[in-house]
């Protein structure tokens, strides 16, 4: 009688730590300066979901927000709510780099964190064409969701507009680009010679 009512209690246990997602959860840090996620000893950067800096601002409708401060910090409290795992997208066995992050897919209770965050406006998807979570990043546009809201205009779109506008740019360019043919023809007719 006590063996059996050691089993049962014994499987018990069990089937309490296995069914409870915060036991034996690795160890999750974000670090907002490095871009990375750290679980257990591995460093990883999310793959195909860039973040803002931590000390990005986002102007729209006149007012200056904290965009990047308010999306690590969004980060670090969806990660602290659940499971996470990280795989990584290149072959350990490949010669990477020990200093520099693995690129992941990273899962949280077995969900895209990757898509979620494009999805809820925190992070940008890769601007390639056939780049993972552009759907995700239209619809959180769309819906002015995380950064999206109040008109944020992302990096590459923000520089083209500023250097078509830019007509010092342009003569700038135009004299760089005058500057070398010239050198290039002096070189020529000196080897000529």
């Amino acid at each position: 009688m006590l063996f059996r009512f050691v089993i049962v209690g014994a499987s018990l246990c069990v089937g309490l730590w296995m069914g409870d997602p915060a036991f034996g959860q690795s160890s999750v840090a974000v670090h907002p300066a490095k871009g990375v996620l750290i679980l257990d000893d591995t460093v990883y950067h999310l793959d195909s979901a860039t973040l803002p800096r931590p000390d990005a601002l986002c102007q729209g409708n006149g007012v200056i927000w904290r965009c990047g401060e308010t999306a690590w910090t969004t980060l670090q409290d969806r990660v602290s709510r659940g499971r996470i795992n990280c795989r990584p997208l290149v072959s350990l066995s490949a010669s990477v780099s020990i200093t520099e992050p693995l690129p992941a897919e990273c899962t949280l209770d077995g969900a895209s964190l990757n898509a979620w965050l494009v999805r809820y406006g925190w992070a940008l998807a890769d601007d390639s064409p056939a780049a993972p979570f552009q759907e995700e990043e239209a619809q959180a546009r769309q819906e002015a969701l995380g950064i999206w809201r109040d008109g944020f205009m992302p990096p590459l779109e923000w520089r083209a507009a500023a250097s078509s506008e830019c007509d010092v740019c342009s003569a700038r360019h135009e004299s760089i680009v005058r500057s070398k043919e010239t050198r290039q023809r002096k070189s020529t007719a000196g080897d000529a010679d």
